[in-house]
């Protein structure tokens, strides 16, 4: 497999002295599916933010087809897009295509190209007949798909998530996870931070476990699923009962 993601002995301390995360090493690959596991304060988010530039490492290096994050940012953040815990701070647009268009005209590609590029990822997250929606007038999942659809038209090869389907209802939850598996169906690899991995882990190809900011476990989801609960993150039921790991959108 490719690698796209390097890190090596990445560690960061805010300015209050709290220590985010702890000499970081690890390789992610084309066409991953990568849950960041670990109890709220266990560096995940962090993390997160280092993979796109948002946050640089105070020691370490992370580099991203084979470039330094730090000194090509605007390469990084086409490369991997982030979709934030709370939909409503990635939103600017006053309309739904006006939305995902944003980045596209920010990157002054033409108009023509904008309207293509829009459309076609709007009706791949069946979300064109909502265009000319106001984005405050969107479901909760509606919205998050829509975040996604901002970052998608980017044509991003990695889409990291943070805590993905926090505050969404059943049906959002649905939506949003057929989407994300889509994405990954179709080549993007994809890295979610989620201290609830239930959701996500039938279709997870690797668990990575995170504890006051140090990788704790790094493997296959068959391998990683009986030692979550001692890392404090709930076991999936089937997989408690004796089930094995059983998918959870069916």
């Amino acid at each position: 497999m490719k690698k796209i993601i390097e890190i090596s002995a990445v560690s960061h301390t805010f300015d209050d002295g709290y220590v985010g995360i702890k000499n970081i090493s690890l390789s992610i690959f084309k066409g991953e599916f990568i849950i960041i596991a670990g109890k709220n304060g266990s560096g995940k988010t962090t993390f997160l933010r280092h993979l796109n530039g948002l946050l640089k490492p105070d020691s370490g290096c992370l580099t991203v087809n084979g470039c330094d994050v730090k000194t090509n940012l605007i390469q990084t953040r086409k490369t991997i897009g982030m979709v934030f815990q709370d939909a409503d701070t990635q939103i600017v647009g006053d309309t739904v295509f006006d939305e995902v268009a944003f980045g596209l005209e920010n990157l002054k590609f033409n108009r023509a190209k904008i309207n293509e590029k829009v459309t076609s990822v709007l009706k791949n997250l069946n979300l064109f007949h909502l265009k000319d929606r106001a984005p405050f007038t969107l479901s909760g999942g509606e919205k998050r798909r829509l975040a996604i659809a901002g970052v998608l038209v980017m044509d991003p090869q990695v889409i990291v998530f943070d805590e993905p389907f926090s505050n969404l209802d059943y049906p959002g939850t649905i939506q949003v996870l057929a989407t994300i598996i889509d994405l990954n169906r179709s080549d993007h690899t994809i890295i979610i931070a989620t201290h609830d991995v239930e959701t996500v882990i039938y279709d997870a190809t690797r668990i990575i476990i995170m504890e006051e900011g140090l990788i704790k476990e790094d493997g296959a989801p068959a391998d990683i699923v009986r030692l979550l609960e001692s890392c404090g993150i709930k076991e999936p039921c089937s997989s408690k009962f004796g089930l094995g790991i059983q998918p959870w959108l069916t």
